[in-house]
């Protein structure tokens, strides 16, 4: 099990995150492509080399959040893919080889008396969508020698989301990012889709969640922080402490020093 940080939105360099990161003891860092400073453009794989080599700590990628495989607009889908494709050809260069992305739930039009989700409605053809982008890009993640994770945010038990689940299973580089926050503000609703495909599990996002908001300081809420790192530690699994600000960061750090899980 490797234990790292989420890139910080109230840091605006990434050497700052660097620095948090060495001072906490952790090993990684996700970078976070939302964020103008984890792009291509603007980290080169030469910095991010030097980060490496200086500090001894790695990286993994969090893919942009906007990202929709299965849009019904052919140019959309075709920038999307290409973005994807970038990020895997920056990974390949940098060294990186976790990435980590959502499955985009796309709209839902609300009604008086309930909401319809046009991906539900057009079922056959968003599944046909994203399994013909979804063979793009695991060809060339075997390619770029990455992997892709694909992490629930609260939608894997959507019935088209859990169908494309399903269809997207039997590609051999399938793998998922478990985000136990997400999984617990949705009721724990998703838990059994993970227990389903432990063996494709790569990576978690490790939060807590108080019937409130999620991306709380750990030990804080629901989630069952102990059973969580001990399927990660079983597994060797890569896990991104996912909580927002330095501060609370800080204190989850503490607690997981004081139970042992880093030194």
């Amino acid at each position: 099990m490797k234990l790292g940080m989420p890139t910080l939105a109230e840091y605006t360099s990434i050497a700052d995150n660097v620095q948090l990161c060495k001072a906490l003891g952790l090993e990684f860092i996700e970078l976070n492509m939302n964020l103008p400073i984890c792009t291509p453009e603007k980290l080169s794989p030469s910095e991010i080399g030097y980060y490496k080599e200086k500090y001894g700590i790695d990286f993994t990628i969090h893919l942009p959040e906007e990202l929709d495989l299965s849009s019904y607009h052919p140019s959309i889908r075709k920038g999307h893919l290409e973005r994807c494709r970038q990020a895997m050809e920056w990974a390949n260069l940098s060294g990186i080889k976790t990435l980590n992305m959502h499955l985009n739930n796309g709209i839902y039009f609300t009604l008086p008396q309930t909401k319809i989700w046009i991906n539900e409605q057009y079922e056959a053809d968003f599944l046909e969508l994203l399994y013909d982008s979804y063979s793009e890009l695991y060809h060339l993640a075997k390619m770029f020698e990455v992997e892709l994770c694909i992490e629930n945010t609260g939608n894997f038990h959507i019935p088209h989301i859990r169908k494309a689940l399903d269809q997207l299973s039997s590609f051999n580089n399938f793998y998922l990012t478990w985000d136990v926050g997400h999984d617990a503000k949705a009721g724990f609703d998703e838990e059994s889709i993970f227990t389903y495909f432990s063996d494709h599990i790569k990576h978690m996002h490790l939060h807590d969640y108080n019937g409130k908001s999620d991306h709380q300081p750990l030990y804080t809420g629901i989630v069952p922080i102990d059973n969580r790192l001990e399927f990660a530690q079983r597994n060797d699994l890569s896990v991104v402490i996912e909580i927002k600000t330095s501060q609370s960061l800080t204190e989850s750090v503490s607690e997981l020093k004081k139970k042992d899980y880093l030194s």
